[in-house]
């Protein structure tokens, strides 16, 4: 079955789930609710899902060559569209363009991961802030502690690991869209946070750190429903500098293996 903007039913499915999280479409644009109930979503935002299913499947691994054509194929479409949607992600930093030869999927490397935490923790400390600020109002109070046991869970039981900063997004989505920030949700998207959070479930052992993962979300959750703005913010700072740590000196354990 196809829906009206050409999506297959899968990259269908997986837009939707992420347009059900607060501000979670914008770097590709609002999307738009149907008559029938469905979501019309972007090109762009369809062409992304479709990359990462294909990623999570084993399909497409970074490095490899994505053909236009075959994207088309998938999702109903004419290369062109696609080829400009691939051309959106270029400059987005998800894909990168070769010269007669299509695109590609960026790798990262550990010197990207930490890059990523030292550009994104700061902008997502002035969400903290701002929601501990607004803590108070209606439901927020139960949201955020309903949030925070979605991420204990979380620690426990999802796979592919992954799956665990993907919760962890869902509580920075909340927690921005509490604080009234949504240009917060479009950097963190914009830095194609989904496609980071694989790359740090392969770089940061989990089994390992978990439990210290689900303390510092617990201190932040804590500091905002206390109404602590610069508690929280600086737990947010020290979340990232300690997860830093751990890139790097992983990093160094593996050097010197190898």
């Amino acid at each position: 079955m196809r829906r009206k903007n050409g999506l297959d039913k899968r990259s269908l499915s997986g837009a939707l789930a992420a347009q059900d999280t607060p501000g979670a479409s914008l770097p590709f644009g609002s999307p738009k609710r149907l008559s029938d109930g469905g979501v019309k979503t972007s090109l762009v935002e369809g062409v992304y899902r479709t990359i990462m299913d294909l990623l999570d499947s084993g399909d497409l691994k970074p490095g490899n060559r994505i053909v236009a054509s075959e994207l088309a194929q998938r999702l109903g479409l004419s290369r062109g569209p696609v080829r400009e949607a691939l051309s959106v992600l270029a400059g987005q930093g998800l894909v990168e363009l070769l010269p007669d030869r299509g695109a590609m999927l960026r790798p990262m490397t550990r010197n990207d991961l930490v890059g990523i935490y030292e550009v994104s923790a700061p902008v997502a400390a002035v969400g903290l802030r701002a929601a501990a600020l607004r803590i108070h109002e209606g439901d927020n109070a139960a949201r955020v502690a309903q949030a925070m046991a979605d991420i204990e869970t979380a620690a426990k039981e999802i796979a592919p690991r992954f799956g665990f900063y993907l919760v962890l997004n869902d509580f920075h989505y909340l927690i921005n869209a509490i604080a009234e920030k949504p240009y917060v949700d479009f950097v963190l998207r914009a830095v194609n946070i989904e496609y980071w959070n694989r790359f740090l479930a392969e770089a940061i052992d989990l089994d390992q750190h978990a439990e210290q993962y689900v303390r510092n979300y617990r201190r932040m959750a804590d500091a905002v429903l206390a109404g602590d703005a610069g508690a929280a913010e600086a737990v947010m700072i020290y979340h990232a500098k300690w997860c830093v740590s751990l890139l790097k000196s992983d990093g160094k354990v593996r050097n010197r293996r190898q």
